[in-house]
């Protein structure tokens, strides 16, 4: 039996879908069953799936400052104190 190579090629075409999930805690985080709540959530909803964790980082406060800007959209920075407005007071007047 001979197999169209053309054929074949089109039936393979797959898009793939990649997600990534951060998780921030400040205490340790079961990654293991993570992962497997994630593997449960996606199973059935495509041909294959993988779900890997890639590590772990420490961040500093800054850190998590500019996470949550860039990533969240939300500020964590303490509110800027405003200055006091200049008050302005006219002493004279001249006519001309």
């Amino acid at each position: 039996m001979m197999v169209d190579n053309s054929q074949l090629k089109k039936e393979m075409i797959m898009q793939k879908f990649t997600f990534r999930v951060d998780v921030l805690s400040d205490s340790d985080v079961d990654v293991e069953s993570v992962r497997r709540t994630l593997i449960e959530s996606v199973h059935g909803v495509g041909q294959y799936s993988a779900v890997t964790a890639t590590g772990s980082e420490s961040l500093t406060d800054q850190g998590l400052k500019v996470f949550a800007k860039r990533v969240l959209g939300i500020s964590l920075a303490a509110p800027k104190t405003k200055a006091p407005k200049a008050k302005v007071e006219v002493s004279e007047t001249v006519e001309a």
